[in-house]
């Protein structure tokens, strides 16, 4: 049985961890430690893409905000 535990709680994610760490096998998968470390690298690269994206697309709308109200 596998216990339910409160979404952001440590036990929570202690449960997250513990399922990937139980996909890293050194005899039968090789690779397979390090595909989860780049997996987990290109988990990173792919939020901060999006983050400075939508940082990007706020900055474009208050300079269009400010060309529109003619402020500096």
């Amino acid at each position: 049985m596998i216990k339910q535990y409160e979404y952001g709680t440590a036990e929570y994610y202690s449960e997250m961890f513990s399922d990937i760490i139980a996909e890293i096998d050194g005899k039968g998968a090789p690779k397979s430690m390090e595909n989860v470390l780049n997996g987990f690298l290109m988990a990173i690269d792919s939020w901060l893409e999006y983050h400075t994206d939508q940082a990007n697309v706020y900055t474009d709308l208050r300079s269009r905000i400010h060309h529109s109200l003619g402020v500096l």
